[in-house]
């Protein structure tokens, strides 16, 4: 059952990345992505290959990673017409892989079909509240900085800061950090744990409003900071997070359904060559 199991997860995981099976019944939300000799690929093909790759798939980007999917899909179309001409449906072995494949497909979307309507929003929402209970609510600080390579040049820019020119615009000039550089320096609020020590140390000593009053160096380079305002954390709402408490949720009612058919079935374990597993002796208490 594990293969089964590993698909109904990633089925949940991936949410609108897969084609729900009522979508597929749909033309027109199921166009047709490629032809090869007149035959079509429709989208839902293209989705089932994403599915099948699991996490892997989560590593790449989508601009890499359709025009990979596309092509295997019409590479499969080309040869499989050659092995429908050579009449290889009816080969002893196609048959048997067939069945197995069907054995997964069938689990698949019966658990699909059976766990998905026990998802519903009342079981989400009473996840969301009892998370939100052991939340704990943790410093956070919204900061600016401006990251440059030498000591020298953060000491200069720092003085000119102090003088009166604007930290955003110097940041947006002059920062090393490109990311943040755009938005005049912003990191938007963080908690002391995701910076490193040195900048999270001088960055939660600053009242809001202040500026350090000497650049701080990181492995990165030397850093101005100016802190904007602190305030303590509070669960992220409930749309923010809705699509992994519908996955953890799924997962459990996945595992508890899985647990259940182990505990109803005769199931009998061979090794590997078809001979019996043999019992590890308990050893005797002494």
């Amino acid at each position: 059952m594990k293969k089964p199991l590993r698909i109904a997860l990633l089925g949940l995981a991936l949410g609108t990345l897969v084609l729900p099976a009522t979508a597929a019944e749909k033309k027109s939300d199921d166009p047709v992505v490629a032809r090869v000799n007149g035959a079509k690929i429709y989208r839902s093909q293209i989705l089932r290959e994403l599915q099948a790759m699991g996490a892997h798939a989560a590593q790449l980007p989508p601009n890499v990673l359709y025009p990979k999917l596309l092509n295997k899909a019409i590479v499969t179309k080309l040869v499989s017409s050659k092995g429908y001409a050579a009449k290889m449906q009816k080969d002893p072995e196609v048959k048997k892989r067939l069945k197995d494949s069907e054995d997964e497909i069938v689990a698949d979307i019966y658990v699909r079909k059976t766990i998905q309507p026990k998802i519903t929003d009342a079981k989400i929402k009473a996840r969301y509240k009892k998370l939100s209970g052991k939340f704990k609510p943790q410093d956070e600080i919204r900061a600016r900085h401006i990251l440059v390579k030498t000591e020298k040049e953060a000491k200069a820019l720092l003085k000119k800061i102090k003088n009166g020119d604007d930290f955003a615009k110097i940041a947006m000039e002059k920062s090393q950090d490109k990311g943040s550089a755009k938005q005049g320096g912003d990191l938007g609020y963080f908690t002391r744990k995701v910076m490193v020590k040195p900048f999270a140390d001088a960055a939660f000593k600053l009242k809001a409003g202040g500026i350090t009053d000497k650049p701080v160096k990181t492995d990165f380079g030397y850093h101005i900071i100016k802190a904007e305002d602190r305030r303590k954390s509070s669960p992220p709402p409930l749309s923010e997070v809705k699509d992994q408490i519908m996955g953890q949720v799924g997962q459990e009612l996945v595992e508890k359904m899985i647990n259940g058919l182990k505990a109803k079935a005769k199931i009998e374990k061979f090794n590997i060559d078809g001979t019996p597993i043999k019992k590890e002796k308990k050893a005797k208490k002494k």
